[in-house]
């Protein structure tokens, strides 16, 4: 058994380094997904929203009649104070004279209630205040929110930023349980503007009010942007919808709750430039039914999900001469990103139109890039994927009019791979190191075309249609393999390659097997005694003229022969040698003869056995 299992051991050893050893090289580690949050707290903090939309809405109508700043209590949550309409901007001075808020020994401002400014009003929060704090704790918390009026907080500099911070006034530290709610900084309808601040711990729950938030509507969409400023450990790194041209530039996103960015539905024009999201439990950015957004120099590294989402797919429904279409989300660009070591896909794009996807750096993750479900004339070009582990490129299912074009793709285990994609054009590609396929192509792919590309690896095929339907010889032209190896078929160690488990589950299969094979080897084995010593004392101490009898041997099989301690067929002699009077029953007296020394040899104490008997 010790040998079967040294055996075993061996094996997989040999099996876990030959093919385990020399994959891919390791990339850096996106940070794990938060565990979900419970449901006894989703319902609290859910209510908590319902409860501040309710609030903002019944101070709304207050605005029309107030001319000073006004503290308004509220049941439920800290007391709201309305700033109205007024030529000069307020100040953090003018909100604690009005009884919002209190210096700190330290230095620092803090808000001690809800800050709410109204339309053609306008709060700024300078380099006079080095720090804000928005108190938050079991009694409420604070925010700061606009309607129709304009936010801004400016820091000196980027290397002497303002701090925003939502603040747990009993442990006296940043919040950080948003079980009860949380402070949070939001525009609706009006201007938000950031700039050389650093703001954290803020928001719960949604995007409204997820930490620092631009929302409105198409008829009136928030304004303004973030620029030179970090936001991070709060919901949403920073949360954009309903807006028109919010501008983003060097900002970094880091350590947020879920992505760094979002940018939903009705945010029209907006720009991504020089930012950093990176260590985010969710996507790096997500763009959401959002049009003609642009994603432009930016970093996304070692977030949980996807480095960059976009999801294109219209809500709305547009009656045209021929029938219902759906209205999707047009002319996204991304382009000139560095994106690395992403939990899920380094650039998803689901439904839209006329995407452009260019000039981006991609390294890690499962997927370098994926398209479809809908999305209609994207443009992949110039894109660099490197180490992406099933494939740099994947198109469908579900896409139409997609162009492949100019892309540098290494180390994965597929180049471009299509599935149920139509008019797909695949040309002037460079692919390295696939160990499968250069280009696969599966399923319906009318009209598509696959020329000009420069293949190179160890797989089975450079270029794979024999899955596909709509493609033949005609459609696959001028594409130079001559760096292609085409592998043996039916190589053992690729299926271990792609499927590492093999090895435990035959692991598994290989242990009862080597022990039913020891087993098979004990039966087969000769019978022996159990105690060969004692048989050799016998001889010795009879001079070799009897051995136990194989009543007594302990040998399998033999237990139950007849009573012979000699080894004859004899009646049992007693214990001086005598045997029984034959036909008398009276007892005769025989010496037993010695034959001579003993001996350890079984042949010749056969012999000296039988000469006895014989004399006898």
């Amino acid at each position: 058994m010790k040998a079967a299992v040294s055996f075993v051991f061996a094996v997989l050893a040999v099996v876990t380094g030959a093919i385990l050893l020399p994959a891919a090289p390791a990339q850096a580690s996106p940070v794990a997904p938060l565990p979900p949050v419970s449901s006894a707290d989703a319902k609290k903090q859910s209510e908590l929203v319902d409860a501040e939309d309710i609030r903002l809405r019944s101070m709304f109508a207050r605005f029309g009649v107030l001319t000073e700043p006004t503290l308004v209590e509220t049941t439920g949550s800290l007391p709201t104070l309305l700033l109205p309409a007024r030529k000069e901007p307020y100040s953090a001075e003018d909100v604690i004279a009005a009884g919002g808020g209190r210096h700190e020994v330290d230095g620092a401002v803090m808000f001690t209630t809800h800050v709410l400014v109204g339309p053609q009003a306008r709060l700024v929060i300078d380099a006079s205040v080095h720090t804000l704090r928005l108190a938050s704790g079991a009694s409420g918390f604070a925010s700061v929110a606009a309607w129709r009026g304009g936010l801004e907080f400016a820091g000196a500099s980027p290397q002497d930023p303002l701090t925003i911070v939502g603040w747990d006034v009993q442990n006296l530290e940043p919040d950080s349980l948003t079980n009860d709610g949380r402070a949070y900084l939001r525009t609706m309808g009006g201007e938000l503007i950031v700039r050389n601040t650093s703001a954290n711990h803020l928001g719960f729950w949604n995007g409204r009010t997820g930490g620092i938030a631009w929302t409105g509507s198409k008829g009136e969409p928030s304004t303004g942007g973030a620029a030179n400023s970090t936001f991070s450990d709060n919901i949403y790194g920073a949360y954009i919808s309903g807006s028109e041209g919010i501008q983003m530039v060097g900002v970094r996103l880091v350590d947020n709750e879920r992505s760094g960015l979002a940018v939903h539905r009705d945010a029209i024009t907006t720009l991504v430039s020089g930012v950093t999201s990176s260590r985010n439990h969710g996507d790096g950015m997500t763009i959401d039914r959002a049009s003609s957004s642009r994603v432009m120099r930016s970093t996304v590294t070692d977030n949980s999900g996807d480095g960059i989402s976009l999801d294109g797919r219209g809500l709305g429904v547009v009656a045209t001469a021929t029938g219902v279409t759906v209205n999707q989300i047009k002319d996204t660009l991304i382009e000139e990103n560095t994106i690395s070591g992403n939990g899920r896909y380094g650039i998803r794009v689901v439904g839209g139109e006329n995407t452009i996807v260019r000039k981006n750096k991609i390294s890690g993750g499962q997927l370098g890039i994926l398209v479809k479900s809908g999305a209609n004339g994207t443009q992949v070009t110039a894109n660099s994927i490197n180490g992406a582990a099933e494939a740099g490129i994947q198109i469908g299912p579900d896409a139409r009019r997609t162009a492949i074009t100019e892309n540098s793709m290494a180390d994965g285990r597929l180049g471009v791979i299509t599935q149920d994609a139509t008019t797909t054009i695949i040309s002037r590609n460079l692919v390295r190191g696939a160990t499968d396929f250069a280009i696969t192509v599966r399923g319906m792919a009318d009209d598509s075309v696959i020329q000009w590309n420069n293949l190179g690896g160890e797989g089975w095929r450079a270029v794979d249609t024999r899955q596909s339907t709509g493609v033949d010889g005609h459609d696959v032209h001028n594409n130079d393999t001559q760096a292609w190896v085409e592998r043996e078929p039916q190589h053992w160690y690729t299926l271990i390659r792609r499927h590492p488990a093999l090895v435990v589950w035959g692991a598994v299969a290989l242990f009862p097997i080597a022990g039913a094979w020891t087993r098979h080897r004990a039966r087969r084995r000769p019978p022996s005694h159990p105690y060969p010593e004692s048989e050799l004392l016998v001889r010795r101490l009879t001079g070799g003229t009897m051995r136990p009898a194989p009543a007594f041997s302990g040998i399998p099989g033999q237990r139950d022969a007849p009573f012979d301690l000699f080894g004859t067929a004899e009646p049992a002699d007693d214990v001086t040698g005598h045997a029984g009077q034959p036909g008398t029953g009276q007892p005769e007296t025989r010496q037993l003869e010695t034959v001579g020394p003993p001996s350890d040899d079984p042949h010749k104490l056969r012999s000296q056995r039988s000469e006895g008997e014989s004399s006898a």
